[in-house]
């Protein structure tokens, strides 16, 4: 299975690429970090630095994940985490271990990173909502009380003046 590779070369070389995951993906957290305290503080500036920081970091860990499924695949393996498991199934037990232990580490914390990931996209969507409507009002387009006729029908306000107008 392992092409012209020694045991301890194939382990490295997953454990170094591992890490280099690893590294972007607790750049990722910091990130995550200060994006949400941005939020809560509706700092505009810092969010949209987060936002660019954030993007330049997704970009190098996929580069960083194509690299480790192209390393795979140059082993003849599948490029998925079968095909690492596959692999680490060819290694010596205690460096199997260590790089399982690497790799299900690796996976907590990402899951954790979508987690919080989407918790700030709900707070900025929420955000977007809210000034939306806060907008309308002051334009007048919507949320205009509901006023009834003699017969109780609903109507809109006939007469209604955009702030602007007043």
């Amino acid at each position: 299975m392992l092409l012209n590779m020694s045991p301890h070369t194939v382990a490295g070389e997953l454990t170094q690429m591992l890490s280099a995951e690893q590294a972007t993906v607790d750049q990722l957290k910091q990130v995550l970090e200060q994006e949400s305290r941005a939020l809560s503080q509706h700092d505009i500036k810092a969010i949209e630095s987060c936002a660019s920081i954030k993007s330049k970091l997704l970009k190098t860990f996929s580069k960083q994940v194509q690299a480790r499924l192209r390393y795979l695949a140059t082993q003849k393996l599948a490029a998925s985490e079968s095909g690492l498991f596959e692999l680490l199934g060819s290694l010596d037990k205690p460096l199997q271990a260590s790089i399982k232990q690497q790799w299900q580490i690796l996976k907590k914390d990402f899951n954790t990173l979508l987690q919080q990931n989407e918790t700030n996209g709900a707070v900025i969507q929420h955000s977007r909502t809210r000034n939306r409507s806060l907008l309308n009002i002051l334009h007048g387009n919507k949320n205009q009380p509901n006023l009834y006729n003699e017969s109780g029908a609903t109507q809109t306000q006939a007469n209604s003046h955009t702030l602007g107008e007043a």
